[in-house]
């Protein structure tokens, strides 16, 4: 849950350009992949902000949405950073607040005096959703997004190396 990632090496096009960049000086390359993640970064907040319905939602998958760019592949990351305002580290909440939870399940507690009790989970985290609710819509909006994005930016990287490395 916590990852979707991009491969570009599928399409034989795709993987033509990634053994062109190997030729590429690194500060070239370099150039790439930083690129590459300051348009992807946006792009993959903005789709996740759409589709959070809840506070919960918004404060466990959108604010802890991240993009990361290696050589070979772009990750789309989110939940796995941070923490909610309660000091519940995010990774926590996220498969629940993505995936929901059955609202009749028993979970066991302690009062403040210690004393163990159940209650049930009730509707905080919506009713169960096998697709997801925002992480895994807004992966596969963005994912052609951020690859047409990842190749303009390998191709003008190729570009300008050949010209003499503007």
């Amino acid at each position: 849950m916590r990852t979707g990632r991009i491969s570009l090496l599928i399409d034989s096009p795709l993987r033509d350009l990634l053994v062109a960049l190997r030729a590429v000086p690194a500060e070239a390359r370099k150039h790439v992949t930083a690129h590459t993640r300051k348009s992807a970064e946006p792009i993959w907040i903005e789709e996740t902000r759409d589709r959070a319905a809840t506070r919960l939602q918004q404060r466990a998958l959108v604010n802890t949405a991240r993009v990361g760019v290696a050589t070979r592949n772009i990750y789309l990351r989110s939940g796995a950073v941070g923490q909610l305002s309660s000091g519940t580290p995010a990774s926590v909440v996220a498969f629940p607040a993505e995936f929901g939870a059955n609202p009749e399940k028993q979970i066991e507690q302690r009062s403040r005096k210690g004393k163990p009790y159940k209650r049930r989970l009730g509707n905080t985290f919506g009713s169960p959703r096998r697709g997801g609710n925002v992480v895994y819509p807004a992966a596969r909006e963005s994912i052609p997004r951020i690859a047409s994005v990842a190749i303009q930016s390998a191709y003008r990287a190729l570009l300008d190396a050949f010209d003499g490395g503007k």
